[in-house]
């Protein structure tokens, strides 16, 4: 199947694609304040040239009605006498080129629509007749109008007024020569300053915008300097900005500047989030893995003891070792999924889970009950300071993970004999629950991560010398889900965790 030539011609190795370039910014700026200079003195000359020659024909035209009243009453104030011949140099045209008479004033008398008297003089005072061409277009002049412009052929132009007198018509044009030669020198010097004027703007335009481009041209330039940088593997942090200097250039520069500032800060700091999120996943997978790893490897153990054993009372121990380990899996697993989920609340953007009363004060003292049974060996006091119920907005069974495990925390990570603490009270609009004990204090190294997942304060990662980790980060992402503050201080003689929730309205 043959290709069509243009597919030829574009497959052909070594053929650049033609691409359509640009102007730059600065020409056309430039360009375009020439155009409007441009615009701006066509239109300045125009309106000169048009007001400069109305002024000189409205001169002229008074030059005209006095000639013209010259012409009527001669060169001695007294009406010409009849002329005996039409040309040459007779005295009967001694009117033509008379004193007050400009060179060039073409004079004439009609009677009776003939031409009877007619010329001019030139610039060395030389009379001449008149044409019949001439003749004919003087005489279409009509008597008594405003003056107007006609062409007499060889003469040129004239602006030319009729008077009429006792019958006889008085013809008298003024030529336009000199009027048309200033007009043209006008244009002329219009002309030659605009486009002087144009090129001086265009060179001193160029460079007052490469001079004001330059801030924008660095702004390019660090733009240029981000894309360079690997943000894909190397640390967060941006460290190239706009200067300064740059931003104080003018407002248009300092407008992209800030914004390029402002996009560099928000893009480092969810290059920081991710590059955290990302830690935090590793860390999280490597804890998890851990601490399934030794549940798994003990029930693989003792499951394959059990294949090989014979002895029954061996096979139930092993059974009910097995059982333990998975109670343990199971429960990590639930307080995983439980993260999930509050983690995934606090991610989405729809509205929040309905959510009920509950009766934080029944709660509270279920919860310290069940650890004076679990843990005889402390010493429990229970402070409700408040005659009414205490109610707040939430989920019950996850707000008693809150409770169980602040107080599961207070009876792990202290020795027999502590006194713990529980107290339960109002505070304006929120309600506080405080679990104090007089244990030892909390390293102050460990505070800022208390609340992480898969802190302890101990050393090893075995459930017997600790716990998993996750107690306290369930009481956080429990808190926060319910728009609380939960807040741990130490010293030596009292630790005390403090939790605060948006309290319902007191009971009456």
């Amino acid at each position: 199947m043959s290709r069509p030539p243009e597919a030829i011609r574009a497959s052909r190795p070594g053929r650049r694609s033609r691409t359509k370039r640009v102007p730059s910014l600065r020409w056309r700026i430039v360009a375009a304040v020439a155009l409007l200079l441009v615009a701006t003195n066509v239109v300045v000359g125009a309106v000169t040239v048009v007001a400069f020659r109305g002024y000189l024909v409205q001169r002229l035209d008074a030059e005209l009605s006095t000639a013209a009243n010259r012409t009527v009453g001669g060169p001695d104030g007294q009406r010409p006498p009849p002329p005996s011949n039409a040309t040459g140099t007779d005295p009967d045209n001694a009117f033509i080129g008379a004193p007050g008479q400009s060179a060039g004033t073409v004079v004439a008398i009609f009677r009776d629509g003939k031409a009877v008297l007619g010329g001019y003089t030139d610039s060395d005072g030389q009379q001449h007749g008149l044409t019949s061409a001439q003749e004919r277009t003087l005489a279409a002049v009509s008597s008594g109008g405003d003056p107007s412009t006609i062409d007499l052929g060889a003469l040129g132009t004239y602006r030319v007024q009729a008077v009429g007198d006792d019958g006889d018509v008085f013809v008298t044009a003024l030529p336009l020569g000199d009027l048309d030669a200033a007009i043209t020198r006008l244009l002329l010097v219009i002309g030659v300053v605009t486009v002087v004027g144009l090129l001086i703007a265009a060179l001193a335009l160029r460079l007052l915008v490469r001079r004001s481009l330059r801030p924008l041209e660095r702004v390019a330039s660090v733009a240029s300097d981000v894309t360079a940088l690997d943000l894909e593997r190397g640390e967060p942090e941006i460290p190239v900005r706009v200067a300064p200097a740059d931003l104080a250039a003018n407002r248009e520069v300092a407008q992209v500047g800030t914004a390029l500032n402002r996009l560099l800060g928000h893009v480092a700091r969810a290059l920081t989030v991710r590059r955290d999120a990302e830690t935090g996943m590793r860390t999280f997978i490597a804890d998890a893995s851990h601490e399934l790893r030794t549940p798994i490897a003990t029930v693989r153990a003792y499951a394959e003891l059990t294949a090989a054993s014979s002895d029954v009372d061996a096979m139930h121990r092993n059974v009910d070792r097995i059982g333990r380990e998975a109670v343990r899996m199971g429960d990590l697993v639930e307080e995983l999924l439980l993260l999930a989920r509050l983690d995934a609340g606090a991610m989405a953007s729809g509205p929040t889970p309905a959510r009920e009363p509950v009766d934080l004060t029944s709660l509270v003292v279920e919860a310290t009950m069940d650890a004076r049974a679990t843990a005889p060996g402390h010493r429990w006091t229970l402070q409700v300071l408040d005659d009414h119920p205490l109610v707040v907005s939430g989920d019950p069974r996850q707000l008693r993970r809150v409770v169980t495990n602040l107080l599961a925390n207070a009876r792990t990570h202290t020795p027999a004999g502590t006194a713990v603490v529980v107290s339960l009270q109002r505070v304006g609009d929120v309600v506080r629950f405080v679990v104090a004990n007089d244990g030892p204090p909390i390293p102050a190294e460990a505070l800022p991560t208390l609340f992480d997942r898969f802190t302890r304060g101990e050393a090893s990662r075995s459930r017997e010398a600790g716990t998993s980790g996750l107690g306290l980060a369930i009481v956080r992402a429990v808190v926060t889900a319910h728009e609380g503050l939960v807040r741990v201080a130490s010293e030596p003689g009292r630790t005390a965790f403090t939790v605060d929730l948006p309290g319902g309205p007191p009971a009456s």
